[in-house]
């Protein structure tokens, strides 16, 4: 089968989960179908990390509409301009949070772009073409009509903003925006033939929002192999990097209300791009080191123990699905393992209250029966459902069901 992939991000490095989650499906596939990959260059998409991309994947074409291309369109340059004028002047305001939640920016699809894209589409004698991620989903409105077209849907954009935007008292005319954008997102996903969410949580609220295009649940791969539980070797970590709002959202939960809480002394690696130095933190009971993005992630994390103070975002996430691969007893919100068929005291420990969430810490740190018992049952859930070969399998017959 001919798949065109239509992606805001290039997924390499792995430094995110959404990057991790286009890898390893890709990886999966690559060898089955023939894939051209379409992606904007941009700040997170670089021509380098592309040709070492390209270097891995051989058989798969890599395409990218350039940087100097996109300048040509007048709207992207006034939105880049607007935001980066208040990320340098008003990087803590109010106006900048609500902003990225609310206008969304980083690709206008201009006529130039569309007929590079849809050139591509017909040199590929695509039978099928695949958007992923909300900032790519405007693309239903551009492409042909005779050719099936799959939406991978890693997060739901109007849930994410619904839970970030819960403790502001927006204005009228803001909250006017929230609902026409969260409109928006569903029209376009009902101009879609397929939608395939991450988590069967994804796929209720979707059609619970009245998403009348069929949608079927495929998960992300990890690339991490299944081991063991290895006993503990003195750590807590968390994987993330800095750009993504949900993450820098929980690590400062976790600063600021859980780690007060603590009883006892820890060390948290915090293994990620993009943190800033501030967040090297020296408190009473805790020690906060960054190490940067990690080329190895299992030599980094294996035998330690996983937070995740995730309080807002969507979908699923691929932290949690590493850290069971590797039998690590993992800490958790409700909304971190959203999705994921862990169960408190069972598979993990999940706590919602910074004095709770810091209590399972300790309990991990101090009771190594039950660091063993969560760990040994996290990696038995990703060994009957989240399995690489099993999850292509999934995949590939969403695939051929749409084509069908």
């Amino acid at each position: 089968m001919n798949i065109v992939i239509l992606t805001h991000y290039l997924p390499y490095p792995l430094t995110s989960g959404g990057a991790q989650a286009q890898y390893n499906m890709i990886e999966q596939l690559r060898h089955k179908h023939h894939i051209t990959l379409v992606f904007n260059e941009g700040s997170g998409n670089k021509l380098q990390a592309m040709k070492q991309l390209q270097k891995l994947w051989p058989e798969v074409n890599i395409v990218v509409y350039r940087y100097y291309r996109q300048l040509l369109c007048w709207r992207f340059v006034r939105d880049k301009i607007r935001r980066g004028f208040l990320v340098k002047f008003a990087p803590n305001s109010r106006i900048l949070k609500i902003d990225r939640m609310l206008k969304p920016y980083g690709q206008w699809f201009s006529s130039d772009q569309v007929r590079f894209v849809n050139r591509i589409i017909r040199d590929a004698k695509a039978d099928l073409i695949q958007v992923e991620f909300f900032q790519s989903l405007d693309w239903c409105k551009y492409l042909p009509a005779d050719i099936k077209k799959v939406f991978i849907h890693h997060e739901i954009n109007f849930i994410r903003n619904d839970r970030f935007l819960q403790d502001f008292n927006l204005s009228a005319k803001e909250e006017e925006a929230k609902q026409r954008m969260k409109q928006e997102e569903i029209d376009c996903l009902n101009r879609y033939d397929h939608i395939i969410t991450l988590t069967d949580i994804d796929k209720k609220i979707l059609q619970e929002h009245h998403v009348t295009t069929p949608i079927s649940v495929s998960p992300a791969a990890v690339s991490s192999l299944p081991l063991p539980y290895c006993e503990w070797k003195g750590r807590v970590v968390f994987i993330g990097g800095h750009a993504h709002i949900p993450n820098r959202e929980g690590i400062d939960w976790f600063i600021s209300q859980v780690i007060p809480n603590l009883n006892i002394n820890i060390q948290v690696d915090i293994i990620g791009a993009g943190w800033p130095s501030e967040y090297n933190i020296q408190h009473e009971h805790c020690q906060i080191r960054l190490t940067g993005f990690v080329d190895d992630l299992t030599a980094a994390v294996y035998g330690n123990i996983m937070i995740v103070p995730i309080l807002t975002g969507s979908g699923m996430r691929m932290k949690i699905v590493e850290a069971m691969a590797m039998s690590m007893p993992i800490v958790t919100t409700t909304v971190g393992v959203e999705g994921i068929p862990l169960v408190h005291e069972k598979s993990c420990l999940i706590e919602d209250t910074p004095k709770e969430f810091a209590q399972a810490i300790e309990r991990l740190c101090t009771d190594a029966s039950l660091r063993s018992k969560l760990g040994n049952a996290a990696n038995q859930v990703f060994m009957e459902a989240y399995s690489a070969e099993q999850l292509s399998k999934v995949r590939e017959g969403i695939y051929h069901l749409v084509k069908a």
